[in-house]
């Protein structure tokens, strides 16, 4: 249970449980497309500087330990599973990856801020990349979102049934 970081892990485990929830089309539209899309909109309305770093080390402060707390929860819920409720179980892995996943998109966001935060100027091919990660991260997010909407729905739905 303890060890270092295995950011592969994260990564293949976050693939392969998107895999399972989107077809090859939606896959597409969900991790290049829509994060694309986003990063666009930011890259014609955006001009990143020392504020938008300030901003960025703000936002992933707050979204890190909040999403490791949510991490948390779901840790606890999968003690409190029965064995036999194989959705749920599953659900919940869902979940776990993508959380992951997204506390790795917001440390690497928070580094990379923390790394322009003193700088007026960013390289181009630089801001593409970080407008890029924040609709990545913007899509992951959603995601969340989603998933743990069904899955209160589930367990709510549960609990009316018994």
């Amino acid at each position: 249970m303890w060890g270092p970081i295995n950011i592969a892990e994260i990564l293949v485990d976050y693939f392969r449980h998107m895999r399972k929830d989107f077809r090859a089309i939606p896959l597409f539209i969900v991790l290049v497309c829509i994060p694309s899309a986003i990063a666009y909109i930011f890259y014609l309305t955006v001009t990143p500087g020392a504020e938008f770093y300030k901003g960025m080390i703000t936002i992933s402060s707050i979204l890190i330990p909040l999403l490791l707390n949510l991490l948390m929860i779901v840790y606890y819920s999968v003690e409190r599973t029965n064995k036999t409720e194989e959705t749920k179980i599953e659900y919940l892995e869902h979940i776990n990856s993508t959380i992951s996943m997204t506390i790795f998109l917001s440390i690497l966001l928070l580094f990379i801020a923390i790394l322009f935060s003193g700088k007026d100027y960013t390289p181009q091919e630089l801001q593409i990349i970080i407008f890029y990660l924040i609709g990545f991260l913007i899509t992951n997010i959603t995601i969340i979102l989603t998933r743990i909407y069904r899955l209160i729905r589930y367990e709510i739905n549960d609990i009316k049934n018994n």
